[in-house]
Formats: C-alpha cells, sequence, structure tokens
C-alpha cells in the first residue's frame, strides 16, 4: 500500500499562531462540495496540531517551538485513500513527533 510524506516548514507569514483559529482559518477556505476535507485540532506529543483529512490526504500542522510556524506533515494515499489501517499509520507517524533541545 503506497503511501508517501512531504515535511515542509511554513512561517506564520499572517496565519495565526492558535491552533483553534488557525483550524477555523483553513476551514473557511475550504470549497464546498465532496472533496471538503475535515478540520480539527488534537494534542500530539509535540504539541497542538491541526488535522485536516481528505479521502486521500492527510495533512498535519504541529505549532514549532517559539511560535515561529506550523511543520506541516503531509501524507497522500491516492491509490488506496485514507482511511482505515494507512490513516491510522500516518496518525501514529505523526503521533512519534518530538521537539529535542
Amino acid at each position: 500500500m503506497p503511501v508517501s510524506l512531504l515535511v515542509s516548514s511554513m512561517p506564520l507569514r499572517g496565519t495565526p499562531a492558535d491552533p483553534e483559529r488557525y483550524a477555523a482559518w483553513l476551514e473557511l477556505r475550504q470549497a464546498e462540495g465532496r472533496d471538503r476535507r475535515a478540520v480539527s485540532v488534537l494534542e500530539l506529543a509535540a504539541g497542538p496540531a491541526v488535522r485536516v483529512a481528505g479521502s486521500t490526504t492527510l495533512d498535519l500542522h504541529v505549532g514549532m517551538p517559539n511560535g515561529i510556524g506550523y511543520l506541516t506533515l503531509s501524507f497522500s494515499a491516492p491509490l488506496t485513500g485514507m482511511s482505515g489501517p494507512m490513516e491510522q499509520l500516518c496518525d501514529a507517524i505523526a503521533g512519534s513527533l518530538r521537539w529535542v533541545n
């Protein structure tokens, strides 16, 4: 079952630093219809994260230390879809993220 992961750093530059506000900001920018993705906030070991789940994608935006921006984990499973065991695997990978001093 193929899945890809792209990790990127996103400075704040006008995006809300508060995860709840950032989730609401992302929710407002979505198109209506069947491609609408579920946006939620959850607590990971690395801190609060905004989770954006679609049918074949899963993005987790984790706040970086000192409020400098978000580390974004973008998972994609175009052949199998992002549900069941694949979704659980991606959530487990994101859950293993830790910040080291």
